[in-house]
């Protein structure tokens, strides 16, 4: 299926606060998603059908674009909703002459290493206490 992807508007946010608590151990706030929504080289961008499905938090800063988060609301996981977003923030990228794309996982995220590595991404360094939850 292909997904409507576009800018999220602050009618989204609760939607992706639902996503948002269902794909990580240390959700983000509201007010953090705001705030992301009124940042200069911020993207929060959606997938919808009738319903947003997913998104994607992205910076695209000095040439390169910085993925902060991907996530899927878990009835439509594994659907390539994420794999969508992630070709439509690097498309977003390269538009805007961004050479590089990078960001942090969670070694344990399986899913979402294989879908960076399908990609084309590569581990380049381990952060050890990255994520103060593991």
């Amino acid at each position: 299926m292909i997904w409507t992807i576009e800018p999220a508007t602050p009618a989204d946010l609760d939607a992706i606060e639902t996503i948002e608590r269902h794909s990580f151990p240390r959700p983000w706030t509201r007010a953090m998603f705001e705030g992301e929504l009124s940042r200069e080289h911020s993207h929060l961008h959606v997938a919808r059908d009738r319903h947003v499905v997913g998104f994607a938090v992205f910076l695209i800063v000095a040439g390169e674009v910085h993925i902060h988060s991907i996530a899927t609301h878990p009835d439509h996981r594994r659907a390539g909703v994420g794999a969508q977003l992630l070709g439509h923030l690097l498309a977003i990228g390269r538009a805007a002459s961004a050479a590089l794309a990078t960001l942090e996982v969670r070694r344990g995220n399986l899913p979402a290493i294989a879908m960076y590595e399908r990609a084309g991404f590569q581990t380049v360094t381990v952060r050890v206490g990255y994520y103060q939850d593991n």
